[in-house]
């Protein structure tokens, strides 16, 4: 595995997203692992099955992924379900069609996922550009996604140590960032995500929350929300309504985006100078990231 794959002094579990591209390749060191399985009505992946046995044979979970088209979606979820079955979770890839130019609309996103899951398919990740949201479907609001339960899956290739992928878009924080595609594996050339979960530092912890947000769309039962301070709570008071303590919601605020806003940093220099008291109000405008 290159060095590049996972940025050493960031906490967090990072993983690839593979299709027929790199067929079955090695994945040993890995933790877990995407998987294309179908695209449109009628593609399947042929070296599905043997990139399964990999993942297995390296003790990474593995989920899949649906490549969307603008075919029907509920012909889609049907070729897509009857592939996968009820006990593997999928991921929902929205973005253009190089060689069709097939471009799916929010609509059919949506719709996809409420048949796949009629079906009794388990889809709680959805892979959905920044640019996508923007060029092609004009920059919507994405509530009828992100009220699904959905985990936004962002991409931007930027470096890792600009944090451009934890950006919020369409009223949408990321849950996951696929930071690059370009990254070595065994030989091969894969894209790369960054899960940041709770903060958690330990790998066994961060699978197992990776494992329940692709399964359940809640880190070990618990969601998570972008929160805009209104200027008329303490960190006090606004880490009680979360359930959670002080220290946790700077703690997964900074690791969530990689740092503090304008407005967070500000108001902490301040109190850690000693210009004003900690249990001041928290200015408005500050972005935090708190449980819901």
């Amino acid at each position: 595995m290159s060095a590049t794959a996972s940025p050493a002094v960031i906490p967090g579990l990072f993983y690839p997203d593979i299709s027929s591209g790199q067929g079955a390749m090695d994945l040993s060191g890995l933790h877990a692992v995407c998987i294309k399985i179908t695209e449109g009505t009628g593609y399947l992946n042929p070296d599905y099955t043997a990139q399964v046995a990999k993942a297995n044979a390296a003790g990474a979970f593995h989920f899949a992924y649906h490549f969307l088209t603008d075919d029907d979606p509920k012909a889609q979820a049907q070729f897509c379900f009857g592939h996968l079955g009820p006990d593997v979770g999928l991921m929902v890839d929205v973005e253009t069609e190089t060689i069709t130019g097939s471009k799916p609309s929010l609509q059919q996103n949506v719709a996809f996922v409420k048949n796949f899951r009629a079906l009794g398919g388990i889809v709680y990740l959805n892979y959905l550009p920044q640019w996508y949201w923007h060029d092609v479907w004009g920059g919507p609001d994405l509530g009828p996604l992100k009220n699904l339960g959905l985990a936004l899956v962002s991409s931007n290739f930027a470096s890792f140590a600009t944090h451009v992928g934890w950006g919020v878009y369409g009223g949408w924080a990321p849950t996951i960032w696929q930071y690059s595609d370009s990254v070595s594996l065994h030989g091969k050339t894969v894209d790369f995500n960054a899960f940041l979960g709770s903060g958690a530092t330990d790998v066994p912890t961060l699978v197992d929350e990776f494992k329940s947000l692709v399964m359940t769309g809640k880190i070990n039962g618990q969601t998570w929300q972008e929160l805009a301070t209104s200027g008329n709570q303490t960190l006090s008071e606004i880490a009680a309504a979360s359930h959670m303590a002080p220290a946790q919601v700077l703690r997964t605020t900074a690791v969530h985006y990689g740092r503090y806003d304008q407005v967070m940093h500000d108001f902490l220099d301040n109190v850690f100078s000693g210009q004003i008291e900690g249990t001041a109000s928290v200015p408005a405008g500050a972005k935090l990231w708190v449980l819901k």
